[in-house]
């Protein structure tokens, strides 16, 4: 079987996912190639089976459309007639879309193309975009308008790019006719919790299905040699934040607030990308460590921490918090999104959004209850969010193709 998978980027997560998922395609006997759009960052991050389409003035193109008509999904025809040639010379059993929605697409010709040829498409969503009339996290921001037609998008919505001309309202229509309109139709979510929004939007009559986020437990639960982590405080309790660039949306303010509460003998520890700026409003008893060179080194940094705390203001299944359960660390986490739906009550708190007292004080039940959240209660809740979610995806393509 041929399984085309169409992305915008090659960053983020995403490398990781397309990577895993592709062994498990290729451990089937399948044939899985990546179709993203003619990018710098592509070009630069080249992964396996990749087909490149489009030109890259396109994406500036699309953009700037965007930001003077408030509306995308539309434009990019020529290149999307390139992506249509591709894929005909495929011919793939299958489509599985990802982010797409991203300012490098026509939609409609893409949606011609499909249905013209009755291939079954499994759309997976990491976020909300392709409900709305175009914002990927509306609950940071407690909007309900996506329900029956997006209009006056909130000024305040930091997911939220900018256009001259609001036509959200617009954008919202267009997507509700178009994307309905594709014949055969799977939605996959990482979360219960974003796959309850999608039950209640215009796609609450196509098939839904749940497939939690995955990685390699067992690569995290193997012991690491602490000593490639540069942390020169073993003698407290590490409190330890990880995320790829640290903002307001990602619970910044949270940690740099524990930081000035914590009492005893308590070490927060960002990981993850921070700007000079950021630096300078950086209390001295924070500890910054750069992003990761190898895994290796990032395995062992989970595994130098007493506690993880993900105090993320926007999320749909968070891989940190799998990737820390799988190293054996207790988890602490608002209930943001799908953040808490990876735990228990043997491995870690989840606590209201915002609530920045509850954050404090379930770090410091953790931490007096070793004997309730210990390593191993943690590393055997991340089995249930192994690389196996990956052939979940496996069987899904092929019980919609019927092959």
């Amino acid at each position: 079987m041929k399984i085309a998978l169409i992305q915008s980027g090659n960053q983020g997560f995403f490398p990781r996912f397309y990577n895993d998922l592709s062994k498990a395609v290729e451990k089937r006997g399948d044939i899985l190639k990546l179709f993203v759009p003619n990018t710098g960052v592509n070009n630069r991050r080249k992964l396996s089976n990749q087909v490149i389409w489009g030109n890259r003035f396109n994406w500036h193109l699309h953009y700037y459309l965007y930001r003077l008509t408030g509306l995308q999904d539309v434009w990019s025809f020529i290149s999307t007639m390139n992506l249509v040639r591709k894929l005909k010379e495929y011919s793939p059993d299958v489509i599985n879309l990802h982010v797409v929605n991203d300012c490098n697409l026509c939609m409609p010709l893409l949606v011609r193309y499909i249905n013209k040829h009755a291939v079954p498409v499994v759309w997976t969503f990491h976020d909300t975009r392709a409900f709305t009339g175009r914002c990927a996290h509306f609950d940071e921001v407690n909007c309900e308008k996506w329900r029956t037609g997006c209009y006056n998008c909130p000024k305040d919505n930091p997911w939220l790019t900018k256009s001259l001309i609001d036509n959200s309202r617009l954008e919202w229509i267009i997507r509700r006719k178009l994307f309905n309109a594709i014949s055969k139709l799977t939605i996959v979510t990482p979360s219960e919790w974003l796959a309850d929004f999608v039950r209640n939007s215009f796609f609450k009559d196509k098939d839904i299905v749940v497939v939690n986020n995955g990685i390699d437990t067992c690569e995290f639960a193997k012991k690491r040699d602490c000593s490639l982590v540069n942390i020169p405080c073993s003698n407290k309790k590490i409190i330890l934040g990880v995320a790829s660039v640290w903002n307001k949306s990602k619970g910044l303010d949270a940690m740099l607030w524990l930081s000035q509460k914590l009492i005893g003998d308590y070490q927060v520890v960002l990981l993850g990308r921070i700007t000079d700026e950021q630096k300078k409003l950086m209390p001295n008893n924070i500890l910054c460590l750069p992003p990761t060179s190898t895994k290796d080194e990032l395995i062992a940094i989970y595994q130098k921490a007493d506690v993880f705390v993900n105090p993320t203001l926007a999320d749909n299944f968070p891989t940190v918090n799998i990737e820390a359960l799988a190293s054996g660390l207790p988890v602490i986490t608002y209930k943001t999104g799908g953040s808490a739906e990876c735990l228990n009550e043997k491995c870690g708190i989840a606590v209201d959004k915002g609530d920045r007292q509850a954050l404090l004080k379930a770090i410091y039940t953790v931490c007096a209850h070793p004997e309730i959240y210990t390593k191993e209660n943690s590393i055997k809740r991340s089995q249930n969010y192994s690389l196996a979610q990956f052939d979940k995806y496996v069987e899904l393509y092929h019980q919609v193709s019927g092959k």
